[in-house]
């Protein structure tokens, strides 16, 4: 999302609600628009650590460090990998003059790039560190809405969410309802066609109003594309009672 993609309906959702990630998706766009800007001057930027040159170069074999960046030991020469480092000679030496003016745009975006590469570590690692604190602990009911499609509610209070999963013989339609009505009897689902006309039963919703349903190999998807979740009283019929709490497509 800081680099200009759309977010999924579920994490705008979430980004409207949790002021923590919205602060760490302004620090990224930060960090984005730093590393787009144009090249100038006055770009006051952080200095950054001295271990971080440390660490790039252990991960990528280097023997140096590039120009304008900060190591441990004070240190800031070009940077060569091991394995391909070579001389050059200098243009002073090749011939060429060597004008203040025509090195400091280099240098600069040498050490813009270090101070960029800085700000991207330091953020990507809280990010990650929160990322996972976050999809580990948000509820499982805000998963299962991410992951399923909503169903319209027939009944104010009633909300639901269906989804498909697997393929041929191995088929389960996951249900769950939320803010049931007070029964005697118990929660049917069904699988409907577009037109509500023709049905098939698939079981029962468990007390907490969830349930994983196996959808027989036989049943054609593309016809019975619709989900429904009914009331039904305890006197034997088989029929739909016409009294339904949600109803819609599935996901998957």
């Amino acid at each position: 999302m800081a680099l200009g993609e759309l977010p999924s309906g579920s994490d705008d959702l979430h980004l409207r609600t949790c002021p923590a990630c919205r602060g760490e998706l302004e620090a990224l766009r930060r960090v984005v628009t730093a590393a787009r800007a144009p090249e100038s001057e006055d770009i006051g930027l952080l200095q950054p650590p001295a271990e971080l040159w440390t660490g790039i170069a252990t991960e990528l074999a280097l023997t140096r460090a590039p120009a304008g960046a900060v190591t441990a030991v004070g240190e800031a020469p070009d940077a060569v990998p091991a394995e391909k480092e070579e001389r050059v000679g200098s243009p002073a030496e090749r011939g060429a003059p060597t004008p203040r003016a025509a090195r400091r745009p280099l240098l600069s975006r040498r050490a813009r790039f270090s101070v960029v590469l800085a700000a991207c570590a330091a953020l990507l690692g809280a990010t990650a560190g929160s990322a996972v604190t976050w999809w580990v602990t948000r509820g499982a009911g805000e998963t299962a809405a991410a992951r399923t499609r909503a169903l319209d509610s027939l009944r104010p209070a009633s909300t639901g969410y269906a989804s498909l999963r697997g393929t041929g013989a191995h088929r389960s339609l996951t249900v769950q309802v939320k803010g049931l009505p007070m029964t005697s009897g118990y929660f049917e689902v069904w699988l409907m066609d577009r037109s509500h006309t023709k049905l098939v039963s698939m079981g029962a919703l468990d007390p907490d109003g969830k349930a994983v349903l196996p959808v027989p190999e036989n049943i054609d998807l593309r016809e019975y594309s619709v989900v429904d979740v009914s009331v039904q009283p305890y006197n034997g019929k088989p029929d739909h009672s016409g009294k339904s709490i949600v109803r819609g497509p599935y996901a998957g």
